[in-house]
């Protein structure tokens, strides 16, 4: 497909940092023309590649969480947990490497901080551009579709459920290069195609595939992603987020009693293509979704002859 081969030609080299020493110093000290990279004798007689940082102006602001310290930190299991969780999250996708992917650089644990270090992807979410331009032209909607399930089919390839898909978790480069990222509730699984590998309902309700609802009973594998992936399309056709309008315990009532996805808006016209399309990502049988491999080549995403991303219209 198109989309992937652009995205191979404009991707970026990035610095793998993981078994590396990480030395963060002063705006200062890096204007002083101090090297990025140093060496440091180990203690196996080798060298150890020492990175220096700095840290730049605040470009968004999520979950703030101290590392525990004192007796009474080590005793709250919720701070233990999610610094482990963080820890758990960086060690499962610390090798991945592909371009619609964004890469985990390397962490750095202090005795207050853990920073994890991840590629920068200045072009913001899928879904601040949306809020930024509105509904995508249908081209745009294509191309980005394509990439999203190329980076969710090797995600699935190496055993992880991403869990979490939705328009604010895909970040674009100026390029139009699509890449998926928060991996805060992702899971590897032996099988990705086993259900019952995992029964906890994970993920936000908007985006949600019924299974995920009511796991209690069968559990749910990779198709979770694909739903979600139609969520996705669903918000680059109308400009909105799935259900919109409607609170999250009305969803869940909804999804759980007539398992039907988010109907689409009367002012949006899907070609018999993109309906095809949207039908196959909202099958209510899991097993009658396609893989992420198979849906890249529905033809809805082919695109046409020569185009390229220019931006928003």
């Amino acid at each position: 497909m198109e989309s992937t081969s652009v995205a191979a030609v404009l991707r970026k080299r990035n610095t793998k940092l993981w078994g590396s020493k990480l030395e963060e110093v002063t705006t200062e000290q890096g204007k002083a023309s101090l090297p990025s990279v140093t060496s440091d004798s180990s203690p196996g007689g080798g060298a150890k590649p020492i990175f220096r940082w700095v840290r730049g102006e605040l470009i968004g602001k999520g979950l703030t969480e101290k590392i525990p310290r004192t007796a009474s930190d080590k005793s709250d299991s919720r701070q233990v947990t999610v610094v482990e969780a963080l820890k758990s999250e960086s060690e499962t996708l610390k090798d991945l490497d592909h371009p619609n992917i964004v890469q985990y650089l390397g962490f750095e644990e202090t005795p207050t901080f853990l920073s994890i270090f991840l590629e920068y992807v200045p072009g913001g979410s899928i879904a601040s551009c949306l809020r930024k331009h509105g509904r995508f032209d249908e081209q745009v909607t294509k191309s980005f579709t394509g990439q999203i399930l190329s980076g969710l089919e090797y995600l699935h390839s190496r055993g992880i459920l991403h869990r979490d898909m939705k328009a604010d978790n895909i970040l674009v480069e100026t390029s139009g290069v699509c890449k998926i990222s928060d991996f805060g509730i992702s899971k590897r699984t032996d099988d990705i195609n086993v259900a019952g590998a995992y029964t906890s309902m994970q993920g936000t309700v908007f985006w949600m595939a019924p299974e995920v609802i009511n796991s209690s009973k069968k559990g749910y594998n990779s198709k979770i992603d694909i739903w979600s992936v139609g969520c996705v399309i669903f918000e680059m056709w109308t400009g909105e987020r799935p259900w919109k309008g409607k609170e999250a315990m009305a969803v869940l009532l909804h999804l759980y009693e007539t398992k039907q996805g988010p109907p689409v808006p009367a002012d949006v016209n899907l070609t018999p293509l993109a309906d095809d399309f949207r039908q196959k990502c909202f099958a209510m049988d899991p097993d009658e979704r396609p893989t992420a491999a198979e849906l890249r080549k529905h033809p809805y995403l082919e695109l046409q002859p020569g185009w390229s991303f220019v931006g928003f219209k």
